[in-house]
């Protein structure tokens, strides 16, 4: 059982959270805009490599931090100028698709340029240094991914669900010209919403940074894990999200256990078309509708 814990539960646990953020964003994002950006895998990266840089030349930690979080939400907010706003329930996937895998592209290539492409790790972050708990080898920063994931989500759903500002954002996603002629404005609720997803992409960050070894190209690697736990939960939903992240990082750590390393992402792939099949919409989503 120690072994099952140490080998498969808490590292399926802690990467399947990290996952979760992700598929959250990804979420928050098109449950208002229809759109899934992907480029929201290297936002992650983005603050943690630019507080890596700020520190080594000199600037205070305090401020690096800063600088990080306002280089993130600087590209989030040119990133919704540029590849989300034109196509806000635009009901075409090609054209967000392209935009927004440009910017991802845009990034790495931007982000390898004072980074040289090396691996970097962040001595900033959660201790990681493992310590034993009830007979098993554990650490904060494994600890804490779930915590956050769940924190995360459950203040998302009371937003949603408590303000104005939450449901002014639903009603956007359900019906932008409806919501349009309410004198709600689409501009405004695309903006707040990459915010609010930027904002998460800072938490995830922190986290891989904190666990994991910093590269340019990392959040691409990241995206795939969370695109597949939020078409797993449904694009809409924040629980499915949830779910469909823990489901991810747990099967693939299993596989990859017990019948190999490689194996990790084919199994993902399966359980992908399986639930396709069984539910087009995902777990928890819901089939769109259309204007007749």
């Amino acid at each position: 059982m120690d072994q099952f814990i140490q080998s498969i539960l808490l590292p399926g646990l802690s990467q399947g959270a990290i996952y979760g953020l992700i598929a959250v964003a990804f979420a928050v994002l098109h449950l208002t805009t229809g759109v899934i950006n992907f480029g929201h895998g290297q936002l992650v990266v983005l603050a943690p490599i630019v507080i890596l840089l700020s520190a080594a030349a000199g600037v205070p930690v305090w401020l690096a931090f800063l600088l990080g979080f306002a280089a993130l939400l600087l590209a989030a907010l040119v990133t919704e100028v540029v590849a989300i706003r034109p196509f806000v329930q635009s009901g075409s996937a090609v054209s967000w698709i392209l935009s927004t895998f440009g910017v991802s592209i845009v990034l790495t290539e931007i982000l390898a340029i004072p980074a040289g492409g090396e691996a970097t790790y962040f001595p900033f972050g959660i201790p990681s240094t493992p310590f034993t708990f009830l007979g098993v080898r554990v650490s904060w920063a494994e600890l804490a991914t779930l915590p956050v994931l769940l924190l995360v989500a459950a203040a998302l759903l009371v937003f949603y669900r408590k303000t104005r500002v939450g449901r002014e954002l639903r009603a956007v996603g359900q019906d932008v010209r409806g919501a349009e002629a309410l004198g709600i404005s689409r501009a405004r609720a695309s903006q707040i919403t990459v915010l609010i997803s930027a904002i998460i992409a800072a938490i995830t960050g922190y986290l891989v940074a904190s666990s994991q070894i910093l590269m340019p190209n990392l959040g691409i690697f990241f995206l795939f894990y969370g695109f597949v736990a939020v078409s797993m939960g449904g694009m809409n939903s924040v629980p499915g999200a949830v779910i469909g992240g823990v489901v991810v990082g747990l099967v693939s750590q299993a596989a990859a256990v017990y019948i190999g390393p490689l194996f990790g992402n084919l199994a993902v792939f399966v359980l992908l078309v399986l639930v396709y099949v069984v539910r087009p919409h995902g777990i928890f989503g819901s089939r769109p509708v259309r204007e007749v």
